[in-house]
């Protein structure tokens, strides 16, 4: 198989995106809510209406092959309530994969572009949230350096939820090397 090619997404890619999000969105947690907070997150957070703003002030990477995406990563400023951000710190806000594509190395390959765009590389601290049931993407993301730092809450419609918050800390006093 070819790899996908990883590539900042524009406003030619909203309605691939929006159709991508909202499939791998349920794939990954519809069975943990109902239908019809499923359909107001799909509606509020993966439309095509929410990545034409997204594109205005976030981040997103797109892993595309034979003209479809296969997956994405979406970075910004850190939105975590429960993180004190500061200057030069940045949040990595999603990374989704097309299910029959997981476990092929997409991700990681999304993640690493990520790391590496300007907007992630030169940041302090990069913050983000997961599920602590999702197994691989927590591995994933220790695999990183990602360290557990503390849990947010938040909804899915009406469901209260918490995730996991995780950070890579590469400030200035783990950058550090002997004198």
């Amino acid at each position: 198989m070819d790899e996908p090619r990883i590539r900042a997404a524009g406003s030619d890619d909203v309605s691939a995106l929006s159709t991508l999000a909202k499939r791998t969105w349920s794939d990954a947690f519809a069975g943990g809510v109902s239908p019809v907070d499923e359909e107001a997150e799909l509606n509020d957070g993966r439309s095509e209406g929410y990545f034409a703003d997204a594109l205005q002030d976030k981040t997103i990477l797109v892993a595309e092959l034979d003209s479809a995406l296969l997956g994405y990563v979406q970075f910004g400023d850190v939105s975590i309530p429960e993180v004190d951000a500061r200057p030069g710190d940045q949040g990595l806000q999603r990374l989704y994969v097309e299910t029959a594509f997981q476990g092929r190395g997409t991700g990681r390959r999304l993640l690493e572009a990520a790391l590496r765009h300007p907007r992630l590389a030169s940041a302090n601290r990069i913050f983000l949230t997961v599920w602590d049931e999702n197994e691989p993407a927590v591995r994933l993301y220790e695999s990183f350096g990602f360290q557990r730092f503390g849990k947010t809450a938040f909804t899915v419609g009406a469901e209260a939820m918490e995730d996991i918050v995780m950070v890579l800390d590469r400030s200035d006093a783990t950058r550090r090397t002997p004198a």
